[in-house]
Formats: structure tokens, C-alpha cells, sequence
């Protein structure tokens, strides 16, 4: 299958999805990434806010803070990605409907200052390669955000036999889903 053909029949699936499911799913990758020792040492998390039936993130969001990490969200801003501080900024709904903190008000940090990087996706595989939207946004960031440890969060149907990977690809290096960690 191709990139194209995987992401809809994925995202066909993830939108049929029930609340009950969503919940129940998230709260088992939340509890073995908590309990994982993942975030050992890391001072500065880059999450993601969940929207289209992704694995729920606030449960997350809540531990980290509570253990005084600094915790950035995506921002857009026409074409880039940048690291905003979730506590500098009221949020707004991005042009996908995503919601970020406003990018005039918030503070920034440099990918190369990232420890973790909470990377969303539509499919996964074993190796750690990743189908997003198609727009290129995390590679770009992951790119510059290189020493961070990148960590997918998935539903068990996300992962797939084979994703054909691109040269501008960047791989995840755990993927956490409500079986297992993926190494």
C-alpha cells in the first residue's frame, strides 16, 4: 500500500472510533509511558493536543507539569513548527482545528533544547517510521530537535507491517501503544 492508501484506511478507522474506546485506550498508554522511565531525566517535553480521535493527551500533560517538567505544544506559523511554552500563552485553534498556544503571546524554545518529543501519527511501524497529515511539520521540526528522544503514541491498529519511508523521513525511537512499548 501506499503512504496515501494507508493514511485514509487508518484515519477511516481512528474516526469511527468510540469515546468509551479513546479513553480507556489512552489511559492504558498513559499508565505504561508513565511507568516506563522515559522521561528520566528530561527537563523539556514537547506534547501534542489531541484532536480527530488521537490518543488523549491531558492525563499527560498533568503528570509532567506536576513533576515540574517544562512542557512546550506545537505551534504553526505558515510553513514551521515552533516549541511553545504551554504556559506563556492562551491557546487558539490552529488552521487545522488544533488547539496551540497563540503564537504573538507565547515564548519559544529551540528544537536543540528539546529532551522528548510526544510525536502524533495516523500509522507506525516496527522500525519507528510514521505517517502524519502529509504536511511535513514534524520532520521538519525532528530534524532540528536531533537529541531528543522522539515518542509516538498509537492505538494497536496504527501499527502496520510496512510504511515506505522518504529521505526526509524521521523515525521515532519508542512507539507506546495499549499492549507494549515498541523499542
Amino acid at each position: 500500500m501506499t503512504k496515501q492508501e494507508i493514511r485514509e484506511k487508518i484515519l477511516s478507522m481512528r474516526r469511527g472510533l468510540t469515546s468509551k474506546y479513546i479513553d480507556d485506550e489512552s489511559a492504558k498508554i498513559y499508565e505504561l509511558l508513565t511507568e516506563s522511565g522515559i522521561f528520566e531525566g528530561a527537563g523539556t517535553v514537547l506534547s501534542y493536543s489531541d484532536f480527530d480521535n488521537e490518543v488523549k493527551t491531558a492525563m499527560l500533560t498533568g503528570w509532567l507539569m506536576f513533576r515540574g517538567m517544562r512542557l512546550y505544544l506545537p505551534c504553526v506559523r505558515k510553513k514551521e513548527m515552533f516549541a511553545a511554552d504551554i504556559k506563556s500563552a492562551g491557546l487558539e485553534l490552529s488552521k487545522f482545528g488544533i488547539a496551540q498556544p497563540k503564537f504573538g503571546e507565547a515564548s519559544f524554545l529551540e528544537p536543540e533544547k528539546i529532551d522528548v518529543v510526544i510525536v502524533p501519527g495516523i500509522a507506525f511501524d516496527r522500525n519507528g517510521h510514521r505517517i502524519g497529515f502529509g504536511c511535513g511539520y514534524y520532520d521538519d521540526f525532528l530534524k532540528r530537535a536531533r537529541q531528543a528522544k522522539k515518542i509516538a503514541l498509537a492505538y494497536d491498529f496504527q501499527i502496520v507491517d510496512f510504511i515506505p519511508a522518504e529521505t526526509h523521513d524521521v523515525r521515532v525511537d519508542v512507539i507506546v501503544t495499549p499492549d507494549g512499548i515498541i523499542r
